[in-house]
């Protein structure tokens, strides 16, 4: 008989811990494993690349959320009685503790008891697995670079751990910021890292590109969401200071977020208009980074940083913002070049790279060796273990 496993995450939109997810659905047994996938947010680009043996449930949250008087009044108007209760629910559970969201539990009429559920973010997945999923075990994972649970939220959520088996975190550093900062955690932590499909990511980069000529200049290219602890708006300030230099670059930088406007206008500002470029969200972002002359990793904090190893499997030379995920494995001037996560610091890293042709053909070289401790094979036995034995 199959092992019923559920996991939960808000949407499936373009991002590093979606495409880790996807990941995952994609390399489960499914002749062992039937596969519920429950949503709250949106669908999301990855939607479609979702193995047809996975269950997709959506419950769309975002109408029991927002100003009270507003939430009230617009679902009353549209009889949307499963976000009234909800907002209701979530005012009592501000008072009364988290253990009050199991009232909402017949709202969401999950007939079924899991072997194993998994929220695969913290926040409202890890609150539903915890008090609304009936499971004989239960697991979430902690994919931030940044121990950002607030000061006074620390007791609730001891207590929303509490009625877990495990919390995984994506790398050993991650593993040891969580065990400093929760209380008696260490024996529910556990180091799975992410998937990386070399075979995957290098047939997506031979998908032609329609909008850029990589032939053309110094091709620089940044992944990431558009927020502050991303650091994508570092590469505009470095960008001014490779062109004040007498660089010809353009640099290409793909994700979408909160500072996109912010980043605009700086570029506006510099008069960087032909040199630096937002792409906005792209699903399939190889073939850009295959082609690049440099992969830049801007990022303020990371737990492990999918995208930079994505570029690695591609064999293009990365320079990486140091923080305590990307140490883990970048080793300096011999597959990558750590720097100081600033303006100058991106742009010193550049121009060495670029001016030392000896650094950047050995960057330039096969990193299958380490990427084999990401593939599919070894993390899925990682998978299957946690969901069989804990």
């Amino acid at each position: 008989m199959k092992k019923k496993v559920l996991f939960v995450n808000g949407h499936l939109n373009v991002g590093g811990v979606e495409n880790s997810l996807l990941n995952v659905l994609k390399n489960i047994d499914f002749d062992t494993y039937d596969v519920d996938l429950i949503l709250f947010e949106d669908l999301g680009d990855y939607a479609s690349e979702v193995p047809k043996e996975v269950n997709i449930k959506y419950y769309d949250l975002s109408k029991a959320f927002g100003p009270i008087k507003k939430c009230f009044l617009d679902n009353i108007k549209e009889r949307n009685w499963f976000a009234i209760c909800l907002r209701v629910i979530f005012l009592l559970e501000k008072n009364l503790g988290p253990w009050v969201l199991s009232i909402a539990k017949p709202l969401f009429k999950l007939q079924k008891t899991y072997d194993c559920a998994i929220a695969y973010r913290v926040g409202i997945c890890t609150d539903f697995v915890g008090y609304l999923v009936d499971s004989t075990k239960k697991i979430t994972w902690w994919h931030h670079g940044t121990y950002d649970i607030p000061q006074n939220q620390q007791k609730r959520w001891i207590k929303v751990l509490s009625r877990f088996d495990r919390l995984i975190a994506v790398s050993d550093s991650s593993k040891k910021m969580l065990n400093d900062n929760i209380p008696g955690i260490n024996k529910k932590l556990l180091t799975i890292p992410n998937i990386i499909n070399v075979e995957e990511i290098q047939k997506k980069a031979n998908e032609p590109i329609n909008d850029i000529n990589f032939t053309e200049d110094v091709t620089l290219l940044s992944v990431g969401r558009l927020s502050p602890e991303k650091g994508m708006i570092n590469c505009v300030h470095s960008c001014k200071k490779l062109v004040e230099k007498g660089f010809d670059v353009k640099w290409y930088l793909i994700g979408e977020g909160i500072e996109r406007d912010r980043i605009t206008r700086c570029i506006k500002e510099y008069n960087l208009e032909n040199n630096i470029f937002l792409l906005g969200s792209i699903s399939n972002p190889y073939p850009y980074i295959k082609n690049a002359n440099i992969y830049v990793h801007p990022s303020l904090v990371e737990s492990l940083s999918i995208t930079v190893l994505e570029a690695l499997a591609l064999n293009t030379p990365v320079i990486v913002a140091e923080s305590m995920g990307p140490k883990e494995f970048i080793r300096h001037k011999e597959n990558g070049l750590l720097v100081d996560s600033t303006p100058e610091g991106l742009a010193d890293g550049i121009v060495y790279l670029l001016e030392d042709n000896h650094i950047y053909k050995q960057l330039n070289e096969d990193k299958s060796e380490l990427l084999r401790n990401y593939s599919p094979a070894v993390i899925m036995k990682k998978i299957f273990r946690l969901i069989e034995v804990g």
